[in-house]
């Protein structure tokens, strides 16, 4: 079991990068700014990496885990903000 979450964790930022990606590209309005927020992290985080690692390399040994746990963070807050634009737009038509 734990060699399966082993071989799944590479995949889950890949996973959201095309769930990031989907509901840009779908969303319009308030909702896709609101979906771009975690963007505005990944660049504050990429910034900081970039500079760290200027100063001293071995300052981010382990920024895969850093990469997971924002991933961890922005992912669920895209399926809170997709669980709220359903109870927007209200139940479906038909």
């Amino acid at each position: 079991m734990v060699m399966l979450a082993f071989l799944l964790l590479p995949g889950a930022p890949i996973g959201y990068l095309l769930v990031q990606a989907g509901l840009l590209a779908r969303w319009r309005g308030g909702f896709r700014a609101a979906a771009a927020l975690p963007l505005l992290g990944w660049g504050v985080w990429g910034s900081l990496l970039v500079r760290d690692i200027a100063r001293d390399p071995t300052s981010h040994n382990l920024f895969p885990f850093e990469i997971l746990i924002g991933v961890a963070v922005a992912l669920p807050y895209l399926g809170l903000l997709a669980g709220v634009r359903r109870l927007c737009r209200g139940p479906p038509a038909g």
